[in-house]
């Protein structure tokens, strides 16, 4: 008999994957429930530091907690406005916008059609149809965003009621494990992971917004504002986010002013990439949070469609507290291993 062969239980496999085919399905039927409470659970921890922050200058929990809201509140009013107006602005000018991308759509068939004899028949009626559906999956997308604030509401309550009674979970979650100390450890390591690598996001954000704005402005690029903002807010999505914002302010900046803007675009976004992937993420997040690459596009993928451009958001976050789970949990270490980063 040879005893090189890996001895697997089939009930374990079974087992696996019924727990996590039902987990799956939990989140996809869930969705309006579990959704909003691991957001405001993830909102809550990071809302944690300035409260604790603020209990160190010797003012009272409730005021602390009071503050720390207020400060997330006008931080989401002043972002909601400026996108707002940046997309009032679009909207007003978009008729102008689709005549100029229909010519270009045109121009570019018919470029193809000569000099590539790309038998392209009836182009101008099908790039009619492609602006539509640009227009189709515009509103998709602001559709979307309009769901998610009509759910801040609740959002907003569960933060507050997550950080009321912040002690009598942790205790919950210790009285809940045989090894409270262990449970401490995934609880700090899990806290730390999510406000490391969020508010390091936000400040590379914020950075990104920086060049793209300056390098957008000093190029002419049109609606440099708002190109500026919408590629630095995807970053916050890996790997994904920086090509679906650079992809959008190239294609929006090509078919309103051309071919010159658009190279400008491709040549900013190309820099900053360089900057934030060599100096400002090793220098604001460093390699705590690193993950395998291959894990966090499939993570991001898989949730993105369980829970839309949420999910996408929030996976990082998400995979970086289970690889913290699987590290302090007996027989878990080979998934910990699989999520982490190597070397």
């Amino acid at each position: 008999m040879n005893d090189s062969k890996i001895n697997i239980s089939g009930s374990y496999v079974i087992k696996t994957l019924l727990i996590v085919g039902g987990l799956l399905t939990l989140c996809y039927i869930g969705e309006s429930l579990l959704m909003p409470l691991l957001v405001a659970a993830i909102v809550a921890v990071l809302l944690d530091k300035p409260t604790q922050k603020f209990k160190q200058w010797g003012l009272p929990n409730w005021l602390s907690i009071t503050l720390s809201l207020v400060l997330m509140i006008i931080i989401f009013f002043l972002l909601s406005w400026l996108i707002g107006s940046q997309i009032s602005n679009i909207a007003d000018d978009w008729p102008t916008i689709k005549d100029k991308a229909s010519v270009k759509l045109n121009n570019l068939s018919e470029w193809a059609n000569q000099r590539l004899n790309w038998d392209y028949q009836n182009y101008i009626e099908n790039n009619k149809r492609l602006v539509q559906k640009a227009e189709g999956l515009a509103s998709s997308f602001l559709s979307s965003v309009m769901n998610l604030l009509s759910q801040s509401l609740i959002v907003f309550v569960y933060v507050v009621l997550l950080l009321l009674q912040k002690n009598m979970f942790i205790d919950f979650f210790k009285k809940l494990s045989s090894n409270p100390a262990a449970m401490t450890s995934i609880l700090k390591g899990s806290s730390k992971i999510i406000s490391r690598y969020l508010l390091g996001k936000g400040k590379i954000m914020i950075f990104l917004f920086g060049i793209y704005y300056l390098g957008f402005s000093l190029g002419s690029v049109p609606y440099a504002l708002f190109l500026a903002v919408f590629a630095a807010l995807f970053s916050i999505i890996p790997y994904v986010g920086n090509i679906i914002g650079g992809g959008m302010a190239v294609i929006l900046s090509y078919l309103y002013s051309g071919t010159t803007p658009a190279l400008i675009v491709i040549g900013v976004i190309s820099a900053a990439q360089l900057i934030e992937n060599y100096v400002l993420t090793p220098w604001i997040i460093g390699d705590e949070t690193n993950l395998n690459p291959f894990i966090t596009v499939f993570g991001i993928i898989l949730f993105s469609m369980l829970w839309g451009m949420v999910g996408a958001i929030i996976a990082l976050p998400v995979i970086g507290v289970l690889k913290v789970i699987f590290e302090y949990t007996k027989g878990m270490e080979a998934y910990a291993y699989l999520i982490k980063k190597k070397e």
